[in-house]
C-alpha cells in the first residue's frame, strides 16, 4: 500500500465552545487541541492512517490511485450518512468544504493505492463554526445537508473520468453514467433529502450486484466494474515499493520546510509519478528547487506582514502621539513590533491558511484576503501594545515628581 509517513495541524477559529465540544464529542479524529482564550481548535494528523478527502479526489482524478465505482457510490452513500448523523444530534457545520472533510482509515483496511484494494473508514468533520476565510464571502453559512449536495457534484465530476469499467465502449460508459451518476447530479442539484439519494444509491448497488467480501476477495465492486486488471501481481502493483521509495524522499525533503511544502511537493510530483506508471523506472524529478521556490515566496509573504505590522504600528502610534507627548524610542518600537509580528504568525488566521495547499495561495487576491483575516487581531494587538507602554510611561513621569 501507499505510505505517507508525515503528520499534519490544521488549526481553525471557532465561536462558542459549549456547541464545539459537542461536536468534538460526536466527531473526534487525530488529537485535538482547543485554546479557549484564542477560541481556536487544532487537530494533528497521522497522514498514514487518515487522508482529507480534497486529497484523495485529487488522487483519483490525477490517475494516481484506483477505485471501483462501487467504491465511489458507497462514498457518497457515507458522506450523506454522516451529515444525517450530526444533524440528528443537533450539530450544525455551515463550513463544509472538501478539506475540512477526513477519512480515518479503520485497521482492517488498506491505503488507497495504485491497485484496487478494501478501503474501509469512518468520514469525520472539522472546521466547525470557521468562516472560509479565503473566500471573498467568507461569513457564506450553508447547512452540510445542502452543502454536502455541492459536494458530491464535484467528486463525481472529478473522478468519474478516471473509474475503470468492464466495458471499454464509450457509448456503454455514457449510458452508465446516465442511468448511475446523472440522476445523483440531478438530486443533488434538486436539493433533494439525503434519503432520496441514498435511495437511490442502494438501488443501483444491487442491481449491479455490489460485492464487499474481504474473505473471497471480492473488492467492494459492482459487476460493471474492472475486476480484471490493476490488482495484486499486475504491473501497478509491482511498482508500489519503489513509488513509496520516491514519496519517501519528497517527504523527508519537504519536511525541513514545513507542512505546506511537503504538501506542495505531492501535490505537484503525483501527477508527474501518476505519468511513468506504466514503465516506471527513476523519474528526475525537481522538488528540490520546487521546494527552495516556495520558501522562498513564504518568506517573501511574511516580509509583506512584517510591513504591515510596521506601516500599522507607524499609523497608531501617530494617533497616540497626538494625545501624548512621550518620546517613544526606535527600539521600543522594534521590539512591539517582533512581538506583534510572532502573535500574527503563532495566531489562529494565519495558520489557518497554511493548512492546506488547496488553501495556500500566492495569487494577491488570496494574500489580500490573508490580510483582512489578520487586520483585526493586528490593530488589537497594537492597540494593547501601546497602550501598556504609555501607561509605563505615564507612571514614570508621575514617578519623577514625586
Amino acid at each position: 500500500m501507499l505510505n505517507f509517513p508525515y503528520a499534519c495541524e490544521d488549526v481553525y477559529s471557532f465561536e462558542n465552545q459549549e456547541e464545539l465540544q459537542k461536536a468534538i464529542d460526536f466527531d473526534q479524529i487525530g488529537q485535538i487541541y482547543v485554546d479557549q482564550d484564542n477560541k481556536s481548535i487544532t487537530y494533528k494528523m497521522d497522514r498514514s492512517k487518515s487522508l482529507r478527502l480534497s486529497d484523495l479526489i485529487f488522487w483519483i482524478e490525477s490517475d494516481f490511485v484506483r477505485i471501483h465505482l462501487g467504491q465511489l457510490l458507497h462514498l457518497i452513500s457515507n458522506l450523506l450518512q454522516k451529515v444525517q448523523f450530526i444533524e440528528s444530534k443537533g450539530i450544525e457545520h455551515n463550513y463544509l468544504d472538501l478539506n475540512r472533510i477526513w477519512l480515518q482509515i479503520k485497521q482492517n483496511s488498506q491505503y488507497p493505492c495504485l491497485i484496487y484494494q478494501f478501503f474501509y473508514y469512518s468520514i469525520h468533520f472539522i472546521g466547525y463554526q470557521c468562516p472560509f476565510y479565503e473566500k471573498q464571502n467568507s461569513q457564506y453559512m450553508l447547512k452540510a445537508s445542502l452543502r454536502i449536495n455541492e459536494i458530491i457534484q464535484i467528486i463525481i465530476n472529478k473522478c468519474f473520468n478516471q473509474i475503470r469499467l468492464k466495458s471499454k465502449n464509450t457509448q456503454k460508459r455514457n449510458e452508465i453514467f446516465k442511468e448511475i451518476l446523472q440522476p445523483i447530479i440531478d438530486l443533488c442539484k434538486s436539493n433533494s433529502t439525503s434519503n432520496q439519494i441514498i435511495a437511490f444509491i442502494q438501488e443501483k448497488l444491487k442491481k449491479y450486484n455490489y460485492q464487499d467480501d474481504m474473505k473471497n476477495k471480492l473488492v467492494q465492486s459492482l459487476i460493471i466494474d474492472d475486476n480484471s486488471n490493476d490488482y495484486i501481481q499486475s504491473q501497478r502493483h509491482s511498482i508500489i515499493e519503489n513509488v513509496n521509495k520516491d514519496l519517501k524522499q519528497i517527504i523527508e525533503f519537504g519536511r525541513k520546510y514545513g507542512q505546506i511544502v511537503i504538501e506542495n511537493l505531492l501535490v505537484y510530483n503525483i501527477p508527474l509519478i501518476s505519468k511513468h506508471l506504466k514503465s516506471y523506472q527513476k523519474i528526475k524529478f525537481e522538488y528540490q528547487s520546487q521546494a527552495q521556490e516556495l520558501y522562498s515566496l513564504l518568506q517573501k509573504k511574511e516580509l509583506q506582514l512584517n510591513e504591515l505590522v510596521q506601516n500599522s504600528m507607524k499609523s497608531s502610534l501617530q494617533e497616540y502621539e497626538k494625545q501624548f507627548k512621550f518620546k517613544i524610542t526606535q527600539y521600543e518600537i522594534q521590539l512591539m513590533e517582533q512581538e506583534i509580528f510572532d502573535q500574527i504568525i503563532k495566531s489562529k488566521y494565519y495558520k489557518y491558511f497554511n493548512n492546506t495547499f488547496w488553501q495556500y495561495s500566492t495569487n494577491q487576491e488570496v494574500q489580500d484576503l490573508i490580510y483582512a483575516a489578520i487586520s483585526k487581531s493586528l490593530i488589537a494587538s497594537i492597540q494593547v501594545k501601546l497602550k501598556f507602554l504609555f501607561k509605563f510611561k505615564t507612571i514614570c513621569l508621575i514617578d519623577q515628581f514625586l
